[in-house]
């Protein structure tokens, strides 16, 4: 069974449905008021600040590169970083047992600002997502076309502090239930 529904505006949103597997593939278009310097050095930071929580170990920005690889093992993936070009292109996949995702971000110096052409494509094997009523698949894909653009915003508003002088406070999730969390995955695995 295979449909494709498409929203034609600034924004791209399409789903495909094949076989077993549930695949999105969403796209953003904003023109934002920043610097493609301002915007590579926040994801360069983010990425960083990334890499150093998961493998613990010392990277600097020029470690950054297509084809740099890291593992995640709290959510169990591994991150790759596809394509990197400083000042237009950034594109990783996340790959897990269940899904792969890949991110990519485009960007273009406008008269009006940093065109960002964001998308993602996810490619998941969560038979709970097709299982749902039609509403129910539009509503959870519209909740994360949402997040998406949410992203962008944030992104932007951080680069606009920095920029501004204004300390960003981000509030981490507690790490005190990860034995809790370990300890529930055994078990759901022990029961497959």
């Amino acid at each position: 069974m295979r449909n494709v529904y498409t929203l034609q505006t600034t924004s791209k949103y399409t789903l495909i449905y094949l076989g077993s597997c549930y695949n999105t593939n969403m796209k953003l278009i904003r023109i934002f008021n920043i610097t493609t310097e301002e915007f590579y050095n926040y994801l360069e930071d983010q990425l960083l600040r990334d890499i150093q929580k998961n493998t613990k170990r010392k990277v600097t920005k020029k470690d950054i590169h297509s084809g740099y690889q890291y593992e995640n093992k709290d959510a169990n993936c591994k991150i790759t970083i596809d394509t990197y070009t400083r000042g237009s292109t950034y594109i990783s996949t996340v790959k897990s047992q269940t899904s792969y995702i890949r991110v990519s971000y485009h960007t273009q110096e406008t008269k009006d600002g940093l065109q960002i052409e964001f998308e993602q494509f996810v490619s998941d094997q969560d038979d709970r997502i097709q299982q749902m009523n039609f509403f129910a698949r539009q509503l959870h894909n519209w909740v994360s076309f949402g997040r998406m653009s949410h992203t962008l915003y944030d992104m932007r508003n951080a680069i606009i502090n920095k920029r501004e002088g204004i300390e960003t406070v981000n509030f981490q999730q507690p790490e005190r239930h990860k034995l809790l969390r370990s300890f529930l995955q055994k078990k759901l695995n022990n029961n497959d």
